[in-house]
């Protein structure tokens, strides 16, 4: 067993392995047809290695071991060469044999994380699947994963914009990439100026994650030209999700179903945001400390953002509901693309519970 010394000069436990660092999130703005953004997302996953599954009958017959201070998984038999784990198959895994993540992660020295995991692995006969890219683990998904990677993803949508007569018309405005992906497409022919010169198209996000890290969602979105800011629908007739399990068919299926539901209720939404120049909110400081699904740093990005969408230098004690929804959006401009989506939609929740359908 490695020792080191600490800087107290007394003899020490090694440090705690590492991780290996997952895909990295990017959100990029663009305005280009969706075969140029198909392009960019599948060529972002390429880029991130050579994607393979492997299945794994009986976790038991495998074990934890460091590779140059990091975790590998790696079968008894030696069958397979060790698989480095990335942050995210880390915590699968952890997740599997019910162990703390963070605390097996970052809190333990080496021998004790290896003892540990090897001990729960030896005691556990489940299968799983390991999502690999370039020989990492990405994921550890159970064997009723249902994948529709990046690819698929792609030429499904591209399917069912075809069968709607949409495929020409429809611009991307923003390509996500990462352990969650999306595609914002939004509809140039169905727009409405909601004030003078601002303008406002209806549209639609797709995500899903080839990282067992999200369900896919198909959900109605606004998208406010002037500032490239977008909104998600709350409605629950303007969203779908489905977990990736079962079968991949039923998920392609599924998506061909939704995309030209969500882009008619995206036009019922639409009417709604007329209606949110009309809608004034008092207090407007306590409404903004209500939104609990905000952080307490992101409320007050929304507080700065209200106030700058108003033209003011503090935040004014009332506005209108449509400069409130316009402040959170903004905000959610600032954050990483998996918690945009999120925050996005806690926008659309907004305009929901103040405007009557």
């Amino acid at each position: 067993m490695n020792t080191s010394i600490t800087s107290e000069g007394r003899l020490g436990l090694p440090p705690p392995l590492r991780v290996r660092p997952d895909m990295t999130a990017a959100w990029l703005d663009v305005d280009e047809d969706f075969d140029t953004a198909a392009e960019r997302l599948v060529r972002a996953h390429e880029q991130d290695g050579s994607a393979n599954d492997l299945p794994v009958l009986n976790v038991g017959a495998w074990g934890v071991k460091a590779e140059d201070g990091e975790f590998a998984l790696a079968p008894l038999a030696r069958h397979h060469p060790p698989y480095r784990l990335r942050a995210n198959g880390f915590a699968n895994l952890m997740n599997r044999l019910s162990a703390p993540v963070e605390f097996v992660r970052d809190r333990l020295p080496e021998p004790v994380q290896l003892a540990i995991l090897n001990v729960l692995l030896s005691e556990s006969s489940f299968g799983a699947t390991l999502r690999l890219r370039n020989d990492e683990v990405t994921a550890v998904v159970s064997d009723r994963y249902a994948p529709l990677d990046p690819i698929e993803l792609v030429d499904t949508v591209r399917g069912a914009l075809v069968r709607q007569g949409a495929l020409s018309e429809v611009r991307v405005r923003a390509v996500a990439t990462g352990l969650v992906d999306a595609l914002r497409l939004v509809f140039p022919s169905h727009r409405a100026a909601v004030k003078v010169g601002d303008l406002t198209e209806v549209g639609i996000d797709l995500s899903s994650s080839s990282f067992a890290r999200s369900a896919i969602h198909v959900r109605s979105l606004l998208w406010r030209l002037v500032c490239t800011n977008g909104m998600r629908a709350a409605n629950k007739r303007a969203s779908f999700s489905f977990r990736h399990v079962g079968d991949s068919d039923r998920l392609k299926a599924s998506i061909d179903e939704a995309i030209p539901s969500c882009l008619l209720e995206a036009k019922g939404v639409l009417d709604q945001w007329r209606q949110a120049v009309s809608v004034n909110i008092e207090n407007l400081a306590e409404r903004i400390d209500q939104m609990r699904e905000l952080t307490l740093g992101e409320r007050e990005v929304v507080k700065t953002e209200v106030a700058s969408e108003a033209g003011v230098k503090e935040l004014p004690p009332a506005t209108d509901l449509y400069t409130l929804v316009n402040g959170v959006t903004a905000a959610a401009r600032q954050a990483e693309p998996a918690r945009r989506l999120e925050i996005e939609s806690v926008a659309g929740e907004v305009l929901r519970r103040h405007v009557l359908s």
